[in-house]
């Protein structure tokens, strides 16, 4: 069956090998990004302890330092979030099969989920998916960990929260499949000029600019 969305999007091999060649530059990048901050951090803490005469002072370089060594790895840790090539989202015109990682440990979720077994579904406001479930037969939710292992994932009260790592492939899906999930759909009125814009041969005579005498 041919996907509607599907993310990572499939490259031919021309185009995985400029990918990889970029990845790798961009990896190099964030990696010298990360050092340049903690060695600044190191720094910062060093001349606050050692050169700082006033306690306040020593304090303060010493914070700025640590959050600076902290703003470093976590700015390399979400990039390394942002390519993790275990998060996919493949889009069919009667389920999805997609991949998130669970919370800040390496295992991830591997959901199977069809949309008849939806009951509705509706956004947080963090932006994740959640979906009702509804007497759930076909779909799956399996949890796989770093070394392999498999377990069976049980939906906590009825409901499964997708996190996107692509933001487009949740908006083909609620703009797309919207019925099939029992996502709200507003349904715009269309403006309709109650006034009579009809216009007489004299009305065409005083008013050819089509002003209404304004």
């Amino acid at each position: 069956m041919q996907a509607v969305y599907e993310y990572p999007p499939k490259l031919s091999r021309a185009e995985r090998q400029v990918k990889a060649a970029h990845d790798i530059e961009e990896h190099r990048k964030m990696q010298r990004n990360m050092y340049k901050n903690i060695l600044l951090g190191v720094v910062i803490i060093i001349i606050g302890a050692v050169f700082a005469s006033a306690v306040f002072a020593k304090v303060l370089l010493i914070l700025l330092g640590a959050c600076n060594c902290s703003v470093g790895g976590l700015m390399y840790w979400y990039y390394s979030l942002s390519r993790d090539a275990d998060v996919y989202t493949r889009i069919y015109e009667d389920h999805i099969e997609h991949s998130q990682r669970m919370g800040l440990s390496k295992s991830y979720l591997h959901i199977c989920l069809y949309y008849e077994e939806v009951e509705k579904s509706y956004q947080t406001n963090k932006g994740r998916l959640v979906c009702v479930l509804k007497n759930v037969e076909k779909s799956s939710f399996v949890v796989k960990d770093k070394e392999g292992r498999e377990k069976a994932f049980v939906p906590e009260d009825g409901m499964i929260a997708l996190s996107f790592q692509d933001t487009k492939g949740k908006v083909v899906l609620i703009n797309d499949f919207y019925e099939k999930i029992g996502y709200p759909h507003k349904e715009y009125n269309k403006i309709e000029d109650e006034e009579d814009d009809y216009y007489s041969e004299e009305d065409m005579k005083w008013d050819r600019l089509h002003k209404h005498g304004l």
